[in-house]
Order: C-alpha cells, then structure tokens, then sequence
C-alpha cells in the first residue's frame, strides 16, 4: 500500500457538505460520555440494612444485579421490592473484601452504605489491583452472593474467582505508579550518605 500526496490537492467544498448534516454533527466524533456523577442508578437491595451500632452505620446489602457497575460518583436510588428506600451518591470504598466491595453513599442519611458483590462493582485500576494481588489477606467474609455461592469458580474458598480486564497497558501504567509511590515513602529525604 502506498500513500500519495499532491500538493495542488483543493480543500473539500463545505456547501455540500452542510447539506448532508448539521456541521455540529460532522465535527463530532462520539457521543460525548456523562460525567459519573449524571449517572443514575436503580438498586434492589435486601427488606433491612446491616446496622452497626458501634459504627453508626446503616449498610444495605444489593440483591439482584444492577443495569450497570455500580461505581464512584453514581447516584443510586434504593430500592426494596415494594417501595423506594432514598437516594445517594457512591463517595468511597469503605471496605474491600475477597468478595463484596462496600461503598459511602453520600447526601444520604449519615453512616449509609451499600455492599455490592466484586463482579457488580466498577473498581479502579488501582483498586483492582489490589484485589487481585491481596485476594488471600482480604476478608472471606461475608460469603460470596447466592447468586454465585454454589458456582464451580467458588468452589475452592483459596482460589481467586475473578478475572479483571486490565490490559497490559493499563497494568504497566498502573505497576509504574505504584512503584513510584513506594519510592516516595521510602524516601527519607537524604541525598546521601555523610
């Protein structure tokens, strides 16, 4: 294949091309994607939330599958089977467990959170990262959901059931940050020695 290039090459007449389509329409490429925070959620989770007293925490537990990962920045509206529970925005990662990933929710009422089992959650690299490579030291419990309980890939309670898509590019940007944020901890501030 060879490319050609002329230099007498005339610029293409934009009158026909307006007649086509809106110019605003020729321009763009894509769709443009919504902030995470436009994003809106319906969540069926379980009749009553886990309530720690001690911890003024009020965690509902999600029971069936969400339309989408549920991820930083989603605003969610919780839902029973019979009524609507409130709404709020997932702020953070309070816990990450072998198999259940527990979210802030905040512009709720204070100590709210949701758990979400590991393959409905829209983890970061980052937080991927560390769940595959920490798998064995995080929490076996709570148990995985019913819904993969019984499974084959759960079968074994020491072998990891999840497989992210991390690419290699993404995961040798990701190895690179990690490792320079190992190098600034361990810094002690000496050029060198006296």
């Amino acid at each position: 294949m060879f490319l050609t290039f002329s230099a007498n090459k005339k610029a293409p007449d934009v009158s026909t091309l307006r007649g086509t389509a809106p110019l605003e329409d020729l321009l763009r490429t894509r769709a443009p994607k919504p902030p995470s925070y436009a994003v809106s959620v319906e969540v069926y989770v379980r009749r009553e939330p886990e309530v720690n007293v001690d911890l003024h925490t009020e965690t509902w537990v999600v029971d069936r599958q969400p339309e989408r990962p549920l991820a930083r920045g989603h605003v969610l509206t919780l839902r029973s089977l019979d009524h609507v529970i409130g709404s709020g925005r997932i702020s953070t990662i309070t816990c990450l467990a072998r198999h259940w990933v527990t979210f802030r929710l905040a512009g709720a009422r204070e100590g709210t959170q949701i758990r979400v089992p590991v393959p409905w959650a829209g983890l970061s690299g980052y937080k991927i990262h560390i769940h595959a490579t920490q798998f064995h030291m995080l929490s076996p419990t709570p148990e995985p959901h019913e819904i993969f309980k019984d499974t084959p890939p759960f079968a074994d309670p020491d072998v990891n059931p999840y497989e992210f898509d991390l690419t290699a590019g993404k995961e040798i940007c990701l190895l690179a940050k990690l490792r320079s944020e190992l190098e600034d901890m361990n810094y002690d501030g000496q050029d060198g020695e006296d």
